[in-house]
């Protein structure tokens, strides 16, 4: 307190305590004794009660609002319902239909290290047991600052035979990945359904949703199929196609062959992985 208030509520406290402030029940000049002819009454005056001292209330504590935590971001994976990729594109035989796989899906920020050749005894009966792909994303939408691929997955199925210089391939395989557009490009490019118009001629089959605050999301699939029959040459530990001179690194490695397309022009995606089934 400051100074100056403590010395005007001294000045109070002694203005209220003085004499002539006091409201006496008789003069103060004199005794407190009734006149003589005048019968005494004594009165018993009730002694003031001592009325306890005000309590002080502690001022009210302000009790911090509850905090956000946010959640932990949930995988919801596919936006897109499964696609019933049908049956083999094949007459598979006995050996019944080949089961599906996963596949090592690669998506522009890594790539399949390369197949090196070795060569080896390729005939025989084989089903895909696995591969790595390299799948293409819209470069221009990925370049976007905040753009990502949150998520890339694959599968195939088939079987290929190599018998008396003839090779029959029959396959499926499908890819699919989810991308995620920021808002900043999302706003230029004019909305989410114009991000699925672009990504549409190249990806058919794909969905693309907003989220948050004007990003969008979009799950992508890339699908194929192979059903082919050629007659098939080994040269340099590749296998090349008589008719139409596409070649294949490969290594046989127990029961295990790797192969991969290296001819020029289109190619085959990635390195496919087949398991004998039988000789």
């Amino acid at each position: 307190m400051r100074p100056n208030v403590h010395v005007a509520l001294l000045a109070s406290l002694i203005s209220a305590c003085s004499p002539s402030s006091l409201d006496y029940p008789f003069d103060a000049a004199t005794d407190a004794a009734t006149p003589a002819d005048a019968p005494a009454t004594a009165t018993d005056t009730p002694t003031a009660v001592d009325t306890p001292p005000a309590v002080d209330t502690p001022p009210a504590v302000d009790v911090p609002a509850a905090i956000d935590v946010p959640t932990a971001p949930t995988d919801v994976g596919s936006i897109v319902p499964p696609r019933d990729a049908g049956p083999t594109p094949a007459d598979v035989g006995a050996l019944g239909d080949p089961p599906w796989v996963p596949l090592d899906v690669r998506t522009g920020t890594t790539s399949c290290a390369p197949l090196a050749p070795c060569g080896g005894d390729e005939t025989g009966t084989w089903d895909v047991g696995g591969g790595c792909v390299d799948v293409a994303t819209p470069a221009q939408l990925m370049s976007c600052p905040g753009a990502r691929i949150d998520r890339a997955s694959g599968r195939a199925r088939g079987r290929v035979t190599f018998a008396g210089g003839f090779a029959r391939r029959a396959s499926q395989w499908e890819t699919e990945a989810d991308l995620f557009i920021p808002q900043l490009c999302v706003a230029v490019v004019g909305g989410c359904p114009t991000v699925a118009a672009l990504i549409g001629p190249l990806f058919p089959g794909s969905t693309c949703m907003t989220v948050g605050a004007g990003d969008c999301r979009c799950t992508v699939r890339q699908n194929g199929a192979i059903d082919d029959a050629d007659r098939y040459a080994i040269s340099d530990r590749q296998i090349v196609s008589v008719s139409s001179g596409k070649r294949w690194n490969y290594c046989v490695a127990g029961q295990q062959l790797r192969y991969a397309d290296v001819s020029s022009g289109a190619r085959e995606a990635g390195i496919i992985q087949l398991t004998r089934r039988a000789p």
